[in-house]
């Protein structure tokens, strides 16, 4: 299988996300603040996007993190919801665990992640 183009990312994108046909999406679209894609959606997006372009974002030998270009503690898709408790903040200080940081993927960057990633096609 050939590297899908940009639009081929973008009309996925918008099937996955059900946005209005007309709104505009393009390579710098961020998921999450532009079109809402969050915790366990931007998880089912990740697998959609597998399987409907055959690649491997997490790979064992690369992993996702390396897939996608990950820093250390940074992550994709904040959690759904909001803890008004501050629970999770909480248990972090107590762990001695550092805040987790993330980053917004933007269209170009899924669509550069799939590029780079192993095709599952020639895996048989």
């Amino acid at each position: 299988m050939t590297s899908p183009s940009i639009t081929e990312v973008i009309t996925f994108v918008h099937e996955f996300t059900g946005v209005h046909p007309h709104r505009l999406i393009t390579a710098e679209t961020r998921l999450e603040a532009d079109l809402g894609v969050t915790g366990d959606d931007g998880d089912d997006l990740l697998r959609a996007t597998i399987e409907r372009f055959r690649v491997d974002l997490a790979s064992p030998e690369k992993g996702i993190a390396q897939t996608l270009q990950l820093g250390p503690n940074e992550y994709l898709f904040g959690p759904e919801g909001i803890d008004l408790l501050g629970i999770s903040v909480l248990v972090r200080w107590l762990k001695g665990e550092p805040r987790p940081a993330y980053r917004d993927l933007t269209v170009g960057e899924l669509h550069e992640a799939i590029r780079r990633a192993p095709s599952l096609v020639s895996r048989g």
